[in-house]
């Protein structure tokens, strides 16, 4: 009985108030008779979900449910359904599954239930326009601001910032305090009197002022298209009626279509026709306009008629400097010297694309006529237009931009690509090696290192530069703060140690890490030599060129990524990132926090029990096992930092947004870099990794590198998207950068001098725990803190005159290496197979190691010194007079003498 009184409460048909059960009045008319029990049912759930805000979330899993079923060409079965919410709405489910919501739909008629599955009920229709309607309240205040837009006056700014929250903490896993959230914004929505009446039927009715904010678009598209008959309605959708307000009061209809084209998403020839001006000539700049010195010393550089690589090369600029305007006055002297020459810009998203439209027209006030663009379904061509702005994908499919060549009959074609360093994949590449005559990069960082004529170059290094040409030009961030380009900054490194067992873990990894590059080095260290890039390039590429590759290359890159993620999970991130944000927040500061994946943000925002458990994010959402284990360890200090997490994210002064690329609808990334630009709304910005380019994301005051690659590329990104610049260059940024200390994450010091070349100031810092493990304070900053960077200084050689064969040896350990199997025969393996050697010395040394260890490995090192490995340590066993081997000869149909050569 008990049981059953739950359900119904929490089905919302009877409720309970002081140990008091009482019925609802539609109760009494399903008792008489008066309604069906469908429709009892579903007054119920409208009254207890959403009328008294109980479980919001459950109209929405009732909504995804019917349509993944409504939508489906078969009958699915439970499983089934679990699948398709999964797939289509990225579902996390708990250990209750898929919570009832098949047959609690079944018992709303909305579905029926055959032999072969779950199918569409008699009342399906019915309930589709249900879910269209005000029953699901976040839904609609979500259409609400899609229609009207994110700066709109109502909702005003304080359930606009709950709604944010609400979402944010509810797609972090977030669970119980997400109510508080919901009704903020409830109570505002609904009237009162519809969320307190007990009545037959409850109504979900809006507030006056809802009412009031009736959508006011459609008369403000007729008054528009009253006062400039030339725009039609057709060029008035999908816009915000902020938007359409300033369009009303332009003076002239060109000033109307400026004011359209600048804030529409998408971008049509008219638009481009509404952005010139007529009172100047075609490709000139303003009469007010100006480059800036870098920019004319670039453009100067580029056009060098005393060097072979005359109009091709790379700019290296930093971000915000205005690399952009250089490249169009480039393009500008170019078309110029070749009148009949054709132009392409190649660029990796949508957005900027229309930018580069826009700028040609607004800087150079190019014809319409003669620019096109091919991206968003659509393509234009070299044959109609001089200037092409192509999306790279659109580029290179069905090789467009060859074909397109073709139709512009000539010889003389500039390529310019746009954010270059992303355009080396094998597919993206093609756009590189198509005809052209002149070539220009743009990136503020097109290579992977910072010191391209020091440092190896990888295959995607050289590839650009051997397609587009040597670095032309070099703008750092220290000279962008010495002429006044961007602001001046700071960065911060915090060093934090990682608590006991992380350490313990750490060390585990890293043996089996150093174990398999030991197996890697003996097999192929000749092709690593030989071999360019990286060196888990290198080990790729012998994957995909060995036929037998040794399974320890397969243990680098588990135990490895292993490594990385331990030390991305370090607990001491929450603490010192919390403390970080709770100071720049007192101090009135807007921050941008980075992360690397989006379970990394979700831990930012959801509450402990769900935060290491399991997400909401869908497939970015998974069970941290590992990470609840260690929680184990350090409950009681971990969990206090989780508690003052959640309840920063709860406190007013607190305002967030989040930006990644998990979203069902894209519309809250465009939301939450319009509330962060607006100085009223958002002070704190969670976002993943170093945000897309073309994306105008505000400045910031503070970045916060919570988790980070490591990547020198992204670091220097990164710091581009706080610093200010432009007509604000002279508000100082800090970086904060977190890093693990004595770990792998100290490597980027060692790859880069970060002080001699971005500039700026740099300071070290380290968190201080004292008797806490987690828990700490901020100490420095100081130089004592600086990571040791110094160069590795490998093992002297020793004098080995006086060493006999099993005395200790000192001396390096690396190097090549003869295996000894089960019998004490030394071998080697090969591409051929396994070799066993019989030259004499050779075969005495591995008989010693057989009977020292019954087998193992005897290492050659650079001093041709042979020693084996002990659990004592190194044993040294002789000097290697040569390296020529003897190896004895064996026939395809040799039996093999043992099975391990066998099974070898």
């Amino acid at each position: 009985m008990e049981r059953a009184l739950s359900t119904f409460i929490q089905l919302g048909v009877v409720r309970e108030k002081d140990g008091t059960i009482t019925v609802w009045e539609f109760a009494k008319e399903f008792d008489d008779d008066e309604i069906e029990y469908s429709e009892f049912l579903w007054r119920g759930i409208k009254q207890s979900w959403v009328l008294a805000g109980n479980f919001p979330e459950g109209i929405e899993g009732l909504r995804q449910t019917h349509y993944v079923v409504t939508h489906a060409e078969a009958p699915l079965s439970s499983t089934e359904i679990r699948e398709q919410l999964t797939e289509q709405f990225d579902y996390e489910y708990n250990d209750a599954g898929i919570r009832g919501y098949p047959e609690l739909l079944t018992q709303l008629e909305a579905l029926r239930q055959t032999e072969d599955g779950y199918v569409p009920g008699p009342r399906s229709s019915t309930f589709e326009g249900r879910w269209r309607g005000r029953a699901n309240v976040f839904f609609k205040l979500e259409r609400w601001l899609h229609h009207r837009g994110p700066t709109v006056d109502v909702p005003r700014d304080t359930i606009k910032k709950a709604l944010m929250k609400y979402y944010m903490y509810r797609e972090s896993g977030g669970w119980g305090r997400h109510r508080r959230l919901y009704n903020r914004f409830l109570e505002d929505y609904i009237r009162e009197t519809s969320r307190k009446s007990d009545v037959a039927n409850p109504q979900i009715h809006l507030s006056e002022e809802y009412h009031k904010d009736e959508d006011p678009r459609e008369d403000l598209r007729d008054d528009i298209k009253e006062k400039f008959p030339g725009i039609d309605g057709q060029e008035l959708g999908g816009l915000y009626p902020d938007t359409l307000e300033d369009i009303l009061a332009a003076d002239t209809e060109q000033e109307a279509r400026e004011i359209r084209a600048t804030a529409s998403p998408g971008i049509s020839r008219r638009d481009l026709q509404s952005l010139v001006d007529e009172t100047r000539d075609p490709y000139t700049p303003p009469a007010d306009f100006s480059l800036f010195d870098w920019q004319q010393e670039a453009i100067d550089q580029w056009f060098n008629d005393d060097d072979s690589t005359a109009e091709s090369g790379i700019a290296q600029v930093v971000t915000g400097a205005g690399k952009t305007v250089m490249a169009l006055g480039a393009i500008n002297e170019w078309l110029e010297k070749h009148p009949d020459g054709a132009v392409t810009i190649v660029v990796p998203t949508k957005v900027l694309m229309h930018q580069w439209l826009r700028e040609f027209i607004e800087k150079l006030n190019v014809p319409p006529s003669d620019i096109g663009w091919a991206g968003n379904g659509h393509k234009d061509s070299h044959g109609e237009c001089r200037i092409i702005v192509s999306i790279v994908n659109s580029a290179v499919k069905d090789d467009y931009l060859r074909t397109s060549l073709r139709e512009a009959n000539t010889d003389e074609h500039l390529l310019v690509a746009d954010e270059c360093h992303r355009y080396t994949g094998d597919v993206h590449s093609q756009v590189l090696k198509y005809p052209n005559s002149a070539t220009m990069g743009l990136s503020a960082t097109p290579l992977s290192t910072i010191n391209p004529e020091e440092d190896e170059l990888t295959e995607d290094d050289e590839l650009l530069l051997d397609n587009l040409g040597a670095l032309f030009y070099h703008l750092n961030y220290e000279e962008g703060v010495e002429r006044g380009l961007v602001s001046e900054f700071t960065i911060n490194y915090v060093g934090f140690e990682l608590t006991p067992a992380e350490q313990h873990t750490y060390e585990q990894f890293s043996k089996k890490v150093s174990s398999a590059v030991q197996d890697i080095e003996a097999r192929y260290s000749h092709r690593l030599g030989e071999l360019h890039g990286s060196y888990p390039q290198k080990l790729q590429t012998i994957l995909q060129t060995s036929d037998t590759p040794t399974p320890a290359i397969s243990d680098f890159f588990e135990y490895t990524q292993r490594r990385r993620e331990l030390i991305a999970e370090a607990v001491s991130r929450q603490a010192i990132t919390h403390r970080l944000l709770e100071s720049a927040i007192e101090q009135d500061k807007k921050s941008i926090v980075f992360q690397e994946r989006i379970k990394q943000l979700e831990q930012m925002v959801a509450p402990y029990d769900h935060r290491d458990e399991e997400t909401q994010t869908g497939k970015y959402g998974s069970k941290e096992s590992g990470r609840a284990d260690l929680y184990r360890q350090y409950e009681n200090e971990l969990d206090e930092v989780n508690r003052d997490l959640e309840d920063l994210f709860f406190k007013g002064s607190y305002a967030p947004v989040m930006y990644h690329s998990g979203h069902q609808n894209d519309e809250w990334n465009d939301w939450a870099i319009e509330w962060f630009r607006d100085d009223g709304f958002a002070n704190v910005m969670l976002s993943v990794q170093a945000l897309k380019e073309g994306v105008d994301v505000p400045s910031a005051d503070v970045g916060i590198i919570r988790v980070s690659s490591g990547n020198v590329r992204e670091r220097i990104q990164t710091l581009g998207r706080i610093l200010r610049t432009g007509n604000d260059p002279d508000m100082p940024s800090t970086l904060h950068v977190l890093y693990a200390r004595d770990t792998v994450d100290e490597r980027i010091f060692e790859e880069v001098d970060w002080e001699a070349e971005i500039g700026g100031t740099h300071e070290y810092y380290k968190w201080e725990t004292g008797e806490e493990v987690i828990k700490g304070e901020l100490v420095g900053p100081s130089p004592e803190f600086e990571p040791d960077v110094s160069p590795y200084q490998p093992p002297e050689i020793p004098d080995v005159s006086d060493l006999e064969r099993g005395d200790p040896y000192e001396g390096p350990r690396r190097g090549q290496t003869i295996s000894v199997n089960a019998e004490g025969r030394p071998f080697r393996d090969t591409e051929d197979g396994r070799k066993f050697i019989t030259t004499p010395k050779i075969e005495s040394v591995a008989e010693y190691v057989y009977r020292l260890r019954g087998g193992g490995r005897i290492i050659i090192n650079d001093a041709d010194h042979m020693i084996t490995v002990t659990e004592e340590g190194p044993v040294f066993l002789g000097v290697l007079e040569s390296n020529s081997f003897e190896y004895e000869e064996q026939e395809d149909d040799e039996v093999p003498e043992s099975f391990e050569d066998f099974v070898s």
